[in-house]
């Protein structure tokens, strides 16, 4: 169920997805979580994504999108380049959005201290993006980064949504590193 601030709102299939998976989370120690390992197979990635220790933002996000009718392709030949978030900078068939028009459902794309991290936009606060993303905390979830880690922002083409700005935060901490 979304939050209250959603409720009677047209949101992106893609958001909806996404929200529905909150709370999935990886195995902690040996094993693995049989869901995750399903997302990449049903992606194609069960080659290059064999455990739940490996980065799975990227694939969280490919899941996604596939599951809402936008499968995501990358200029590469390298099949772990869906693994690696700073890969998405250049993902065609989408819009960049300019700094400060971030909106709801957007593709966001962060730096963080080994490398990056994807998610999507739910909503912010005057310094902070709410992500809602995979392999946060180990899990789907929404967290807030900090917008100064922001690399790029980037929009689905839509054919009947208008993306939305939402002014909160749904929590006073920031995540530092997403891992």
């Amino acid at each position: 169920m979304l939050p209250e601030f959603l409720n009677g709102k047209y949101i992106p299939r893609h958001m909806q997805i996404a929200y529905d998976l909150v709370g999935t989370k990886e195995v902690k120690g040996i094993g693995n979580s049989p869901i995750i390992l399903e997302w990449a197979k049903e992606i194609g990635l069960d080659d290059v994504y064999t455990n739940d220790a490996l980065a799975w933002c990227g694939l969280f996000f490919c899941y996604v999108m596939k599951k809402a009718g936008r499968e995501v392709k990358l200029n590469t030949k390298d099949k772990y380049d869906y693994l690696r978030a700073l890969k998405y900078q250049t993902m065609p068939n989408v819009i960049e959005v300019p700094k400060g028009q971030e909106s709801f459902g957007d593709i966001l794309i962060f730096q963080r201290p080994e490398g990056g991290h994807i998610g999507l936009y739910f909503s912010e606060s005057k310094d902070t993006f709410s992500v809602l993303g995979g392999n946060q905390g180990d899990k789907v979830s929404i967290i807030n980064i900090a917008k100064s880690r922001l690399v790029k922002c980037l929009r689905p083409n839509y054919t009947s949504y208008k993306p939305e700005k939402y002014l909160l935060a749904l929590n006073g901490k920031i995540s530092t590193n997403e891992a």
